[in-house]
């Protein structure tokens, strides 16, 4: 039952993941400049349905404030259950994969002008509270959300 509410929290979290449309065409101009960054958030694999409550509603107010600094590109999160394939035979497993004790449960993509100001962003993860980790790497060929 852990898994369940908590991802119900997590697509709560992302649900609504349109990009920002700004009316300042200069600003815009400014903002298809920025590089984008992809956070993967991960969460450890006792991550608790409690603390998905919590940090349902400190997802949902950064993601407004994103949108409204302009940085918000879109984001998902990964519910349900993880398959693997793998090896020459191509062998299915239903299992997720973790690395060390802690999960992938979703990504956002961001706009920001360097590796370091997509870091400050990062840091901002309510995830980070309860054990989670963001990884930063930037997008060498910038994705267009489908509108």
């Amino acid at each position: 039952m852990k898994l369940g509410l908590f991802e119900a929290f997590i697509c709560l979290a992302f649900i609504g993941g349109k990009t920002y449309a700004q009316k300042n065409s200069n600003h815009h101009q400014q903002k298809d400049q920025m590089k984008q960054y992809s956070l993967l958030v991960r969460v450890p694999d006792t991550y608790s349905t409690e603390q998905a409550k919590l940090v349902g509603p400190l997802w949902e107010k950064l993601l407004e404030q994103w949108k409204a600094e302009g940085v918000y590109i879109l984001s998902f999160a990964f519910p349900g259950e993880s398959y693997t394939v793998s090896g020459k035979e191509h062998l299915i497993r239903k299992e997720t994969v973790l690395s060390g004790n802690l999960k992938v449960v979703s990504n956002l993509v961001l706009r920001a002008e360097s590796i370091e100001q997509a870091l400050v962003l990062a840091k901002s993860c309510p995830v980070l509270l309860y054990g989670g980790k963001v990884e930063v790497r930037e997008i060498p060929k910038p994705v267009k959300p489908i509108e």
